[in-house]
């Protein structure tokens, strides 16, 4: 737990919140582009369609098993490597030539959101003293809010503009600037 007389660790928090977004952005922003995708990599739309599928799937194993798995290790160090992860997927995903590469990007992205998901509340739950918890949850779960609220038509809008690739490439420095 946080040393009260310390304070609250609100800049660990908004971070958490920052990588949280950036997760959940990751984790929608194909809903709104599978018919660019599928056209690009050749495959049906479908089948583009399965890459936001595995990635719920595998969220959800990780989502159990990270906090058994991670339990010895600084919980610092877990939380940077599957945002780390997150950043991985999105330029895998952005670079991707071929549906293989596309759903391994999707995957790890999977691993990244649903570990991150089942420590991140946990987390905040040690940076502030428990007066200010019911803040510093509603600071990460209004994130989550609008960062699902806006991915989809924001992907779409970057999609016209910069192509759906950069558009991972965005999130990916998303996820960058998150971990910094």
């Amino acid at each position: 737990m946080v040393n009260v007389e310390s304070g609250p660790l609100w800049n660990a928090v908004f971070a958490l919140s920052l990588a949280v977004s950036a997760l959940i952005i990751s984790e929608f922003l194909p809903v709104s582009l599978l018919t660019p995708i599928a056209r690009e990599l050749d495959i049906a739309e479908g089948m583009a369609g399965q890459t936001i599928s595995i990635t719920a799937l595998v969220a959800m194993a990780a989502s159990l098993i990270t906090p058994t798995v991670s339990g010895r290790f600084n919980r610092r160090n877990v939380l940077l490597m599957l945002g780390f992860l997150q950043v991985i997927a999105n330029l895998m995903v952005g670079c991707a030539h071929s549906y293989a590469m596309l759903l391994s990007g999707r995957v790890i992205l999977g691993i990244g959101l649903g570990g991150f998901w089942s420590l991140c509340v946990a987390t905040v739950m040690c940076l502030v003293p428990p007066g200010s918890l019911p803040k510093a949850l509603s600071v990460v779960f209004g994130a989550v809010s609008v960062a699902t609220v806006i991915a989809a038509p924001l992907s779409s809008l970057l999609e016209n503009i910069i192509g759906w690739r950069n558009v991972f490439f965005a999130a990916a420095s998303l996820g960058a600037t998150a971990l910094l």
